[in-house]
């Protein structure tokens, strides 16, 4: 399994306060089955948690204290999408050598403009990751509204908590319904180490009980996988299909 978004990284946001316990976490997630893990740490414009050199010395330090830990450490960035943060996103908050960015915005109302900054980053290159789709009030609202990101060339990561109802009860139906639907491209931690129990793994049971194996693995491990192989993964990969009453009928009489 490969978890893109955590925010793991020592002392540079809101996530791991320590080296010690950034190595404890990822010891725990290589125990869980994960091999590849990205960290995400919080980027804004308006009031700088870190910033891209900050980034980089920590990355330096965690990728040499876990030398001896069988995972790959590919690092990014959370960056949040305010007016002009286009023009100083650069390789160094793509994730990996990738052209992929994880995104996010408010949780009330969308930034101002935000469709613009999505398309100035699409017409630079990049391929935007918008983190936790579910959690927004606007989606959480109007869940079809998800659509318009895919058109918009904008890939969307689920959090594993909203899939185990860790948020309420509004924001677990509204990321079931984008994976339903064939919204969601990623589902992530997004771990803020706040806790030594992983719940990735319990996210993906839900997604084998509740739909199919396929699901669990394209979420978990194909498409990250593309992603850091900077591989361009479908925005639309299910095709709707009308279920005729005959065989609608057919299917309630064999559950009989």
């Amino acid at each position: 399994m490969i978890d893109i978004h955590t925010h793991i990284l020592h002392n540079c946001d809101d996530g791991s306060n320590s080296l010690e316990l950034s190595i404890r976490q990822i010891t725990n997630m290589i125990d869980k089955g994960i091999t590849d893990i990205v960290l995400t740490p919080h980027y804004m414009n308006s009031y700088v948690q870190t910033d891209a050199k900050i980034i980089d010395q920590q990355f330096k330090e965690l990728i040499k204290t876990a030398a001896d830990l069988e995972v790959n450490l590919h690092k990014g960035g959370e960056i949040f999408l305010n007016p002009g943060i286009e023009d100083k996103i650069d390789k160094e908050l793509c994730i990996g050598d990738t052209s992929y960015i994880l995104v996010e915005t408010n949780m009330g109302e969308f930034t101002p403009d935000i469709y613009e900054i999505l398309f100035n980053l699409v017409r630079k290159g990049l391929r935007p990751i918008l983190a936790h789709p579910e959690r927004y009030n606007y989606i959480m609202n109007d869940p079809d509204m998800a659509e318009d990101f895919l058109h918009r060339d904008v890939y969307l990561q689920v959090n594993a908590g909203s899939l185990l109802g860790l948020y309420g009860s509004k924001i677990a139906k509204t990321a079931w319904f984008l994976i339903d639907n064939g919204f969601a491209h990623f589902v992530a931690s997004d771990n803020h180490c706040r806790s030594d129990e992983y719940i990735l793994p319990f996210a993906i049971e839900a997604i084998r009980d509740n739909i199919d194996d396929h699901t669990a693995d394209l979420l978990t491990k194909i498409n990250p996988q593309k992603m850091l192989n900077n591989e361009k993964i479908k925005y639309f990969y299910l095709e709707k299909q009308k279920v005729e009453k005959k065989g609608f009928f057919e299917k309630i009489l064999r559950k009989l």
